[in-house]
């Protein structure tokens, strides 16, 4: 594995989701004080740190500076699909449509690389349409030295990688790739011969999580509350960073795990369990 923790294929990030309703400087502090070489931003985090706390965007990069970390991804984006009839069916902070163009300022100004698009509209899913919409997503994004992963999930339009895949390849955009979540790739059905004939450096963002074998019957409210740690479910945690391991590819890489009682417990603490799951979840050795 290219760096530590071990787990890892590339620097181990904090995933902004883990802590969503935590300040950025908070935040920050925490995930570098456990080891984390990376973090990601949501737009709430980012509203919330301008409006609230004060700080402008300067502010918030020498916080990321002081505490020697970088920033990798502001997630999602939907400013690339139509509009939804009903907002409110979009789960959880996603509900927010935020105009792209926020996305490239934070993420330039807080020296990040790459911008998460997510799907999630009542319109459904339209390949002509949104292959278009996403190639000129890249292409505005290219124009501020920003890379587009485009993140699939079962309850979303773009529900498997499969689908994520045929958009980003056949928009044809050399700053256009994907985010693999483990527990979406497991519960959109898991195809390992489509995951391996990705190119490695369009996998942009590994994000992981555990869960039992069989799924339940709400997988978003699996996804946003219900979610195990890497390394204390079914989902082969170890196996699948092996694979990637073995593809070469060099993500950034972390935990996505909300839970309820993070909110009243310290963000250190918080910060400090996920950082040890994603350090012990060592990559299986190879069978034979």
């Amino acid at each position: 594995m290219s760096s530590a923790p071990g787990a890892a294929p590339g620097p181990a990030t904090f995933m902004a989701g883990c802590l969503a309703r935590t300040p950025f400087r908070v935040q920050a502090a925490a995930a570098a004080a456990v080891g984390f070489a990376s973090i990601t931003i949501w737009p709430n985090i980012w509203r919330h740190a301008r409006r609230r706390d004060s700080l402008t965007l300067a502010g918030m990069r020498a916080i990321l500076d002081d505490r020697g970390l970088t920033l990798t991804d502001a997630d999602g984006c939907s400013d690339w699909v139509p509009v939804p009839s009903e907002p409110g069916r979009t789960p959880g902070p996603m509900r927010r449509r935020v105009p792209r163009e926020e996305f490239f300022e934070v993420c330039v100004a807080l020296g990040g690389t790459t911008v998460v698009a997510v799907h999630l509209t009542d319109a459904g899913l339209d390949l002509g349409r949104d292959t278009e919409g996403f190639a000129v997503l890249c292409d505005e994004a290219a124009c501020h030295g920003l890379r587009v992963a485009l993140e699939f999930f079962p309850f979303s339009n773009v529900p498997d990688l499969g689908t994520a895949w045929r958009i980003v390849s056949d928009a044809g955009r050399p700053n256009g790739g994907v985010v693999v979540d483990l527990g979406h790739y497991v519960r959109s059905g898991r195809d390992d011969e489509l995951l391996a004939r990705i190119p490695p450096d369009r996998i942009y963002t590994v994000q992981l999580a555990d869960g039992p074998a069989t799924a339940p019957g709400d997988l978003a409210q699996e996804a946003m509350y219900h979610r195990m740690m890497p390394g204390t479910g079914e989902f082969g945690v170890a196996e699948f960073l092996s694979m990637l391991d073995a593809m070469g590819v060099r993500a950034p890489c972390g935990p996505e795990v909300y839970q309820r009682s993070f909110d009243e417990r310290p963000a250190r603490e918080v910060a400090g369990e996920l950082y040890r799951a994603l350090r012990d979840v060592g990559p299986a050795a190879p069978p034979g």
